[in-house]
């Protein structure tokens, strides 16, 4: 895994990486459309995609007013070393970082298509979160995390509400282990997170994965059954556990194996904590010391301006979906 960031690419002109790119991430100010990417092979022509913002999480933090024009994107690259941009002159790009997965920590138990392994993760899980017994959760080491670059500290807090995003890249991804690794590289390294954001996250095939470490033997939480702090929802993250979707569920809603599997895990963490998914609740932040009345289980987009999870990310039918598992 290695990466590289080119400040303020400009329009036009043509950028180049020391190495294949296999995906780009891009920070951009202005108009949230208009932006578009072309990646550039030998004899072929420039094939241009329009750029589509991405999930904005990130850490607890004061409001920025600038915020609201600010926008980030993962583009899925095609193994070129070229690419150029194309966009109005009322978005300035700020960075683009070009990343490859493929030169990256060996996968010890999990190929691109294949199964996870069982290493334990699901029958090491003691109460109580029995709800975890029955679920394949790929652990860190069998989708490549490099645990060199996971250097953030972990504060533990109880749970008080779960909280679904989508991570706006490609429906049709060949390889979704491929896009964590990218998205664990861009959150811990170049976000300044220390590691992943999300706690959980869900490919459209229905497998789960771990996704920030805590460190034990439970994914995401401690012995104690407290959530690590993650940084997926800006003012909402301590004792909120973010699971996102791998994929865009603006114009499509989640593939019936993910939505399934998304659904028995939220059934699964709401009966370990006691979270009725249909209630409201006062939610208690600890760090910023705000309060807020919000949904126990919503979207994104229920807790901060943004359309994560996707138009078609139905949270409505998902919490009766959920409090049905948990009655079943």
């Amino acid at each position: 895994m290695r990466s590289v960031v080119l400040q303020q690419p400009s329009a036009g002109a043509v950028q180049r990486s020391p190495f294949p790119i296999t995906a780009v991430q891009l920070l951009w100010t202005g108009p949230a459309g208009g932006l578009h990417i072309g990646f550039v092979r030998e004899k072929r022509s420039t094939v241009w995609t329009p750029v589509t913002p991405g999930c904005p999480c990130g850490g607890d933090r004061a409001a920025d007013p600038a915020a609201s024009s600010r926008h980030q994107a993962l583009v899925l690259g095609d193994e070129s070393r070229v690419f150029e941009l194309r966009h109005p002159q009322s978005i300035d790009v700020l960075s683009a970082v070009v990343v490859d997965t493929v030169h990256g920590p060996p996968r010890t138990g999990l190929a691109s298509t294949g199964r996870p392994t069982d290493r334990g993760g699901a029958a090491a899980v003691e109460e109580p979160f029995r709800a975890f017994r029955s679920l394949d959760i790929v652990r860190r080491a069998d989708w490549g995390a490099q645990e060199t670059k996971a250097t953030a500290s972990r504060d533990f807090s109880p749970v008080q509400a779960l909280t679904v995003h989508h991570t706006a890249t490609p429906a049709n991804d060949p390889d979704p282990v491929r896009t964590l690794r990218t998205i664990h590289e861009l959150h811990a390294v170049h976000n300044g997170w220390g590691d992943i954001g999300y706690h959980f996250l869900v490919d459209p095939s229905g497998r789960i994965y771990e996704g920030r470490s805590s460190g034990t033997a439970t994914p995401g939480h401690n012995a104690a059954g407290e959530i690590v702090g993650g940084f997926h929802t800006a003012g909402f993250n301590t004792g909120n556990i973010g699971i996102a979707l791998l994929g865009t569920m603006t114009d499509r809603p989640p593939a019936a194996p993910a939505l399934r599997s998304l659904t028995r895990l939220l059934a699964g963490l709401a009966r370990a904590h006691g979270i009725d998914p249909q209630a409201g609740i006062m939610y208690a932040n600890p760090v910023t010391g705000a309060a807020s009345r919000i949904l126990a289980l919503d979207g994104h987009g229920g807790r901060t301006s943004t359309e994560c999870p996707g138009a078609r990310t139905d949270m409505e039918l998902l919490r009766q979906a959920v409090a049905d598992e948990l009655g079943a």
